[in-house]
């Protein structure tokens, strides 16, 4: 039977300026206009010129991959994320975008996943056992993903040496996102950037805090033993291959920030989800489970056995296509433009709804039904480069993807080496748009012991090895 989980609902049509704010304070997603189904690049009548939504692929096509220079990330971006985040590889722009680029590219190759896959399994192995000692009783799955991939974060970035605290870094980080939704709204009305909303004193507070205690860790690091193979060690030691730039004080803590931010909240929601989705299929997780077995022989999840972990990758991907961990991009538009039949004047804000756009009628068969084969071997290959952007697209698609990809891949099958998991009593969890896409409530699952299966010993190193 075809399983259709929740979901949000778009703006009803013919919508005006007050419901349009009330659903981006609420709940940002939710303001994308239903017009879109049909005309697919929208102005609301309040905001003619001034902004767009697009879920046209053709257009997100220019907007992206021909032409990326000429639609920045614009106020929203700067207004809510530089401040904290500066000009790591989230904001910073072309040209210093470029040489960033370059620098990282190596730091996240394929190779160094491979290096990297024991810090990234361990935190999963050792959740499980967490689940295990619940004896049946429900857990909160959505806490225990963010503990796992802050674990993840601490090993790869910090080599687990403790230097630091990662929970301290992202709770002042969580403080400072808070408010979101208001200055999103803010933003895309032009209010001066002193206006006062709910929260600000906190996160101006979570800020200064936040970035001070990555410079202090970065100017021991600096002074201290840099042979210990860690992300941040890489970093630091890394230089640009056109220019030799290395990366400077400042460009290290807005680095570390973007990497321990973005690597960590997007990947916990959509691992949460993903468990979430398994207890109710049933059908899917033996079939993940099956594979994971035939491909690991019960032995921990090494580099070796992901290209044949492709189900359990397909999985991953369609869970994401469903509730993209981002749920919505924005741009700017640099000169005067016109796109898709409007035209909009220089400034002009644009918004990708990518939840939207992952659901839609015209690139999806049946949009709304799970279907684990979208991404094994669909008919037509795989979807547009613009329809399916869990991790946006084009020159500056996420450079942490395969990272990503790798971490909810492996800590999918770790878990379920030792796991089943099954529907806890509750009502269906409300989705809610904070910078992420979450859960209103706590994702709750209970965790029943794999009896025809062990899980494989933890004795393996639990760090990323010198």
């Amino acid at each position: 039977m075809d399983f259709e989980p929740v979901k949000l609902h778009a703006m009803p049509k013919g919508s005006g300026r007050l419901t349009f704010v009330r659903r981006l304070l609420a709940n940002p997603a939710t303001a994308a206009p239903a017009e879109l189904f049909e005309a697919r690049v929208f102005s609301p009548a309040f905001a003619r010129k001034k902004l767009a939504y697009v879920a046209d692929r053709d257009v997100l096509e220019t907007i992206f991959i021909e032409r990326p220079e000429d639609f920045p990330k614009g106020r929203i971006d700067e207004r809510i994320l530089r401040p904290i985040f500066g000009d790591g590889l989230l904001l910073a722009e072309p040209d210093d975008w470029r040489w960033k680029r370059r620098l990282t590219a190596p730091v996240f190759s394929p190779a160094a996943m491979k290096r990297f896959m024991p810090g990234i399994v361990a935190p999963f192995a050792e959740t499980a056992q967490t689940f295990l000692a619940a004896k049946g009783e429900p857990v909160d799955v959505s806490e225990a993903m963010k503990s796992a991939t802050l674990a993840v974060i601490d090993r790869l970035i910090f080599g687990a040496r403790r230097e630091i605290d990662p929970d301290r870094i992202m709770n002042h980080v969580d403080t400072y996102l808070a408010p979101t939704s208001w200055m999103v709204a803010y933003a895309l009305f032009s209010l001066p950037q002193a206006t006062p909303f709910p929260g600000r004193a906190r996160q101006r507070r979570a800020r200064i805090d936040s970035r001070a205690m990555l410079s202090d860790f970065v100017a021991r690091r600096r002074a201290g033993d840099l042979s210990t193979d860690d992300l941040c060690n890489r970093l630091i030691t890394a230089s640009d291959p056109e220019t030799g730039r290395a990366l400077s004080d400042d460009d290290m803590v807005d680095m570390l920030l973007t990497l321990q931010s973005a690597g960590h909240e997007t990947s916990a929601n959509a691992l949460a989800w993903a468990i979430h989705l398994l207890t109710r299929m049933q059908d899917v997780q033996e079939r993940l489970i099956a594979e994971i077995d035939s491909v690991t022989a019960g032995e921990p999840v090494e580099p070796d056995h992901m290209p044949r972990l492709a189900t359990v990758r397909a999985f991953v991907e369609e869970t994401m296509r469903l509730f993209p961990p981002a749920p919505t991009l924005s741009r700017t538009v640099r000169a005067a433009e016109r796109l898709g039949g409007l035209t909009l004047e220089a400034g002009a804000s644009i918004l990708v709804p990518v939840y939207l756009i992952h659901r839609h009628p015209a690139y999806w068969e049946r949009p709304d039904v799970f279907d684990l084969d979208r991404f094994l071997a669909p008919p037509g290959g795989r979807p547009a480069r613009t329809v399916y952007m869990p991790f946006g697209a084009g020159p500056k698609i996420c450079v942490g993807a395969q990272l990503a990809l790798t971490e909810m891949t492996a800590g999918i099958a770790s878990l379920l080496q030792a796991v089943r998991f099954r529907k806890a009593d509750g009502p269906e969890p409300r989705l809610l748009h904070r910078v992420t896409l979450r859960s209103a409530e706590s994702l709750m699952a209970i965790a029943e012991p794999r009896r025809d299966g062990a899980a494989p010993e933890l004795s393996r190193p639990a760090t990323v090895p010198a």
